[in-house]
């Protein structure tokens, strides 16, 4: 029933404010200087200031940079062209550069499926991923997911959450994977595709996740304004990304203190004024070895919407963000 509601709801928003970058005419911006040369390398290593380490039994170089020289930055005046969605266009506007990240492996469990969510659609991010360098497993039950954290293999991972836990030893696995410095990826959606998402942030923070909205409304950046009805506001993120789809069906946090809110921090509010992305990041003084967070609360664009406002910026962003690749080499 609800992959046929989802449909429904996509074609319903296909003229509006989904349509995709493959529809849209490009924006030029005319320029009297010479054409520009990326300023992404496509490795993103140096081997005259690259030094080894070895992380999970892998050599890996430490890239000289790994993010691109817009990191941060949202609003950017002078790309030579924009999508209909005025983000700008080409993948010096990504914030990880494309190859820095070799050696790194992120694990991607699929708990939730539908007649559209097929291993076809998952090969568009997958193939994202792989541009920036990151070895990339995809699993679909929770026992293979338990088996992969366990193995010490990957430093982040995806969690596409379904209706129900089937496994006992699947939030423990996932606990001790971050306990351990692994980054986690949380996607939920309308109730009740939540579960994972919402049993591990309980057993973390004491959050649940919940709802059932029907957005498919873009959000637009404000630098400080991501507790604004329809607005993010100015994260790493976010980079080279003005506008933003917040997706079809959505979920939001429900935070039980109102100090779980200064821990994990919402950085985007949806179209019905809930926050639909927070993250957590471990203070530098911390004594743990927690890795990075982040909620997305509608999963459904990852497939239904790959190609939607800003979609597979952010993902990828998020994917090199969680990473925390500048600690790793220190």
């Amino acid at each position: 029933m609800v992959a046929i509601t989802r449909a429904t709801l996509a074609r319903q928003l296909q003229s509006s404010n989904t349509n995709t970058t493959k529809a849209c005419t490009i924006g030029k911006r005319v320029t009297k200087q010479k054409k520009r040369t990326s300023k992404q390398q496509r490795t993103g290593l140096s081997s005259s200031n690259a030094r080894a380490i070895n992380s999970n039994d892998t050599t890996i170089s430490a890239p000289s940079q790994a993010y691109n020289d817009v990191v941060g930055k949202s609003n950017i005046t002078d790309a030579l062209a924009y999508d209909c969605h005025w983000n700008p266009v080409g993948r010096e506007y990504d914030l990880g550069r494309d190859g820095a990240f070799m050696g790194f492996s992120i694990l991607i469990a699929q708990f939730y499926g539908d007649c559209q969510f097929t291993d076809a659609a998952m090969q568009k991010p997958i193939d994202e991923l792989k541009m920036k360098g990151f070895q990339v497993k995809h699993v679909k039950t929770e026992d293979e997911c338990v088996k992969e954290l366990a193995s010490n293999q990957y430093q982040v991972a995806w969690i596409i959450s379904d209706s129900n836990i089937k496994n006992p030893n699947m939030i423990p696995s996932l606990t001790n994977f971050h306990s351990n410095g692994g980054a986690i990826f949380l996607f939920a959606d309308d109730s009740p595709w939540v579960r994972h998402a919402s049993d591990f942030l309980q057993t973390k923070f004491g959050i649940t996740v919940e709802g059932n909205y029907g957005g498919g409304n873009n959000m637009t950046y404000e630098e400080n304004g991501h507790r604004e009805k329809g607005h993010f506001g100015q994260h790493e993120i976010f980079t080279g990304i003005k506008h933003l789809f917040e997706g079809i069906t959505i979920c939001h946090p429900v935070y039980s203190t109102s100090a779980s809110r200064t821990v994990f921090v919402p950085i985007a509010t949806a179209s019905d004024g809930n926050t639909s992305i927070a993250v957590y990041d471990p203070p530098s003084n911390s004594t743990a070895n927690e890795g990075r967070i982040c909620l997305d609360c509608g999963f459904t664009k990852l497939y239904i919407n790959w190609d939607s406002a800003g979609t597979a910026r952010y993902i990828v962003n998020v994917s090199c963000w969680l990473l925390r690749i500048e600690n790793r080499f220190t």
